[in-house]
């Protein structure tokens, strides 16, 4: 029952069941906190069913979309083994089921509680890479670049592949939403509009039933080259 989950994948069997001890499922409706920024780091989380939604607020008030976590992958691990607070703040996207991992095994020098960091510092590299991804996004010179790039990012964290009109394609579903772009693509809805509008024109992509659908991934990448299409 513990994780099918991105995190902790390749645990021995001692481990998970190590980690089974410390862990408990619940269940939360949409838009519940899991955790605001600056809370104390107590625990690990992982999705199970559903999206959680990870913002962090600048010293300006603006608040920043920088991830959409997906069942099977972690969250708030940053602050695990240093006492630090969290960085962020998980919000959920609808009903979604979240596991529970606390930290009080963290100082066990038993080999299940080695295997269980080894594990998690994999986590927080990973979370790493994705951060320093996304913030060399938010740099990129004007909107179509950091548009075309979020949606890239999205779809290889999030995508699904559907069959429309005959051909296998990715497609984002409704849990990404215009408002969720422009957070992460630094741009107004009504701006991030405004271009998906002009690339289902050109044929890049198709907006049926709140979804949206890649009909040129290769397009799409040479957009999001700067100096690119």
């Amino acid at each position: 029952m513990f994780v099918g989950s991105g995190g902790l994948n390749g645990l021995s069997e001692s481990a998970l069941a190590y980690a089974q001890r410390y862990s408990r499922v619940v269940t939360l409706p949409g838009n519940s906190v899991v955790y605001l920024q600056d809370d104390p780091t107590e625990h690990v989380y992982f999705v199970r069913r559903g999206h959680v939604r990870l913002c962090y607020i600048t010293e300006d008030g603006m608040v920043t979309l920088h991830s959409i976590v997906p069942a099977g992958c972690s969250f708030g691990e940053a602050g695990t083994f240093e006492g630090f607070n969290h960085c962020d703040s998980a919000f959920t996207a609808g009903e979604t089921e979240v596991m529970v991992l606390s930290l009080g095994w963290v100082s066990d020098e038993s080999p299940e509680a080695l295997e269980m960091r080894h594990a998690i510092a994999r986590m927080v590299a990973r979370r790493y890479r994705d951060h320093v991804e996304f913030t060399r996004a938010l740099y990129l010179p004007n909107l179509a670049l950091r548009l075309s790039h979020t949606l890239l990012r999205l779809m290889d964290q999030l995508g699904n592949e559907i069959n429309y009109r005959g051909k296998l394609v990715g497609c984002l579903g409704p849990v990404v939403t215009q408002r969720d772009l422009g957070s992460m693509a630094r741009g107004t809805r009504e701006n991030v509009n405004k271009a998906l509008r002009r690339w289902t024109r050109e044929g890049l992509l198709a907006m049926e039933d709140r979804h949206i659908i890649v009909l040129d991934r290769m397009r799409l990448e040479d957009l999001a080259v700067p100096g690119g299409d």
